[in-house]
């Protein structure tokens, strides 16, 4: 490659040889200890000389941020759907699809399906993201273990554990 090629083209070099890593599931490195090389640096601005080595990691598959983004807030908003339209696979058949009887839950339901709903379509329409993918395993943490722990906090500050707020 040549001395003005960025992180981001030899990427894209090591993807025509071997097309199972994209770009965004590469890591190179000069030193296997180091953190990543950015996408935009250039060769020649880096302590290397003619030659250099570049130790590869693979991250894994990656998403999309804005499929993140809708994968966080699908979840919530489906989820409590199903709660308050009695699904019968929640609720036995008896109850399934009955109303609640108090407008306050209605109206629970329209503010919480409102936020959601927001927030999907800020996702699609306005949010603009610096980085392109992030690792699906990381998902999982963010919508399960994540959203737990937020719960957790806010539990704590409720019964005055944390006092530093």
């Amino acid at each position: 490659v040549e001395p003005y090629s960025t992180i981001g083209d030899i990427k894209s070099l090591f993807h025509k040889s071997y097309p199972q890593w994209y770009a965004a599931r590469q890591a190179l490195k000069l030193d296997p200890k180091e953190k990543s090389l950015r996408d935009d640096e250039v060769l020649q601005n880096l302590p290397v000389g003619t030659t250099a080595t570049m130790y590869f990691r693979d991250l894994g598959p990656q998403l999309g941020w804005t499929m993140v983004f809708l994968a966080e807030c699908i979840g919530p908003l489906l989820t409590y759907l199903l709660f308050y339209f009695r699904v019968p696979y929640i609720y036995s058949h008896r109850y399934a699809f009955t109303s609640s009887p108090l407008p306050v839950v209605t109206l629970a339901c329209a503010c919480h399906t409102f936020h959601y709903m927001k927030r999907l379509i800020e996702t699609i329409f306005v949010h603009r993201f610096s980085h392109g993918t992030m690792p699906l395993r990381t998902i999982v943490r963010i919508c399960e273990l994540g959203n737990f722990s937020i719960h957790v906090t806010l539990n704590s500050l409720r019964d005055g554990e944390l006092s530093s707020f």
